[in-house]
C-alpha cells in the first residue's frame, strides 16, 4: 500500500511505523529494495518500537505530526489511497 501512496501522492509524507525490532528490519530491506520507495527523497520514516498489547494510534499521529515541514498537512491513515492528483489539487 505504502508505494501505492508514494505513487498517488508527490508530496512529501511523515510515516511512523510501529514495529518490532524484527518488523523494523523486515521493513528495511522492503524500502531498500523498491525503486518507489528509493526514487523518493521526501518521505520520512519514523519508528516506533512495539511496547505492549495496545496500539498507540495518537502517539504515532503527533509523531508523524512532529516531522512536518510544511504550512499545511494532510493527515491520512495507512490504508486510505489519495486519487492521483491530489496533492497539486490542494
Amino acid at each position: 500500500m505504502l508505494e501505492a501512496i508514494c505513487k498517488h501522492w508527490e508530496g512529501p509524507i511523515s510515516l511512523a511505523l510501529y514495529l518490532s525490532d524484527a518488523e523494523a528490519q523486515q521493513f528495511l530491506r522492503y524500502a531498500q529494495g523498491s525503486e518507489v520507495l528509493m526514487s523518493r527523497s521526501n518521505v520520512g520514516y519514523h519508528i516506533v518500537y512495539k511496547e505492549g498489547q495496545f496500539y498507540p494510534v495518537n502517539l504515532l499521529r503527533n509523531i508523524a505530526m512532529k516531522h512536518v515541514n510544511t504550512p499545511y498537512m494532510f493527515l491520512s491513515d495507512i490504508d486510505f489511497l489519495p486519487m492521483y492528483g491530489l496533492y497539486e489539487y490542494l
